[in-house]
């Protein structure tokens, strides 16, 4: 894919244990965090850049916390995040009623804000600067499970990212690929790593970084790589309750196995190998219009005054 050799990443393992030894020096907090930010932001060094951290496994998940400490001395941390669990969410909104905020310390001395909404939620509250100063970048995770291939359109990780690259914010989604990840915490030095390197680098408009990481012990990294979207998930299901029409049970969508070219470069494959994927997404819906099929679509017959007959 072209746009894979476009992507301005040269990120390998050589620079992610560079970070990892500076990971393991003291790092500011609070107003003096922001010292040192990217130039890609349009930041001086007096200057601390705003970020927002939010995730849709709620405020409470291990992922968050790993997340927190990853972006300490990156830029004045928010922690606005949903106070329950909201995966599989998307990019829903609360319309029906005036959205809560309430007050959190966790365990680290760090102050947030727990929501009784969604993670687009949360992210909208944070863009209008509501309760907090409008964020310069959101991050979203860590999501305990990954968020690859059509996936992405289910998830409130993933969701809340887009919904600040709707707004003109550059944004990550960061998800590790097991449900109950083994190596979660040391995922922090990678996490660092990129997220430093969207603060130097940036993003194109409207785009979200969706990153999904192996779920293996360091040394079992084998790097990290730019990574195309791949297709539906191969294990996506319906778990239904029990009721007069039949018993409770797992039921299991049809799903179309991708051919041997479409599976690589994909992201599902750069983490099987063990990799750290990147995806670049755009949430403008044209970017996925296949030219082809609209070329046929716009050789129907379509007189309205004929269809309606």
């Amino acid at each position: 894919m072209a746009w894979v050799k476009r992507l301005p990443l040269s990120l390998d393992l050589p620079l992610l244990r560079r970070w990892r030894r500076q990971s393991s020096a003291p790092r500011p907090r609070g107003a003096a965090a922001g010292l040192g930010t990217g130039a890609a932001f349009g930041y001086n060094r007096r200057v601390a850049l705003q970020i927002l951290l939010t995730n849709d496994d709620g405020i409470d998940a291990a992922g968050i916390a790993v997340m927190r400490r990853a972006l300490d001395g990156l830029g004045e941390v928010t922690t606005i995040a949903p106070e329950s669990d909201n995966s599989g969410v998307a990019r829903g909104i609360t319309t029906t009623r005036p959205l809560s905020l309430r007050r959190r310390v966790f365990g680290d001395g760090h102050e947030g804000m727990a929501c009784d909404g969604t993670p687009s939620d949360c992210a909208r509250i944070a863009l209008l600067g509501l309760r907090c100063p409008v964020p310069d970048l959101v991050v979203s995770g860590v999501n305990a499970g990954g968020n690859m291939g059509a996936d992405v359109t289910y998830s409130g990780t993933v969701g809340a990212a887009f919904e600040a690259a709707l707004r003109g914010r550059p944004a990550i989604a960061f998800s590790i690929a097991e449900l109950e990840p083994r190596w979660l915490d040391e995922t922090e030095p990678v996490l660092r790593a990129l997220t430093g390197h969207v603060i130097e680098r940036g993003l194109p408009r409207h785009t979200v970084l969706n990153v999904n990481l192996p779920d293996r012990p360091p040394d079992a990294v084998t790097g990290v790589r730019a990574a195309r979207l791949g297709g539906a998930s191969a294990y996506d299901y319906v778990l239904l309750a029990e009721d007069a029409a039949g018993p409770a049970g797992e039921h299991y969508l049809p799903c179309e196995h991708p051919a041997p070219e479409e599976w690589a470069e994909s992201d599902f494959e750069v983490v099987a190998s063990g990799a750290v994927a990147v995806t670049p997404l755009r949430y403008g819906l044209h970017g996925f219009v296949d030219t082809g099929a609209l070329a046929d679509v716009a050789a129907w017959d379509l007189d309205l005054g004929r269809l309606l007959v």
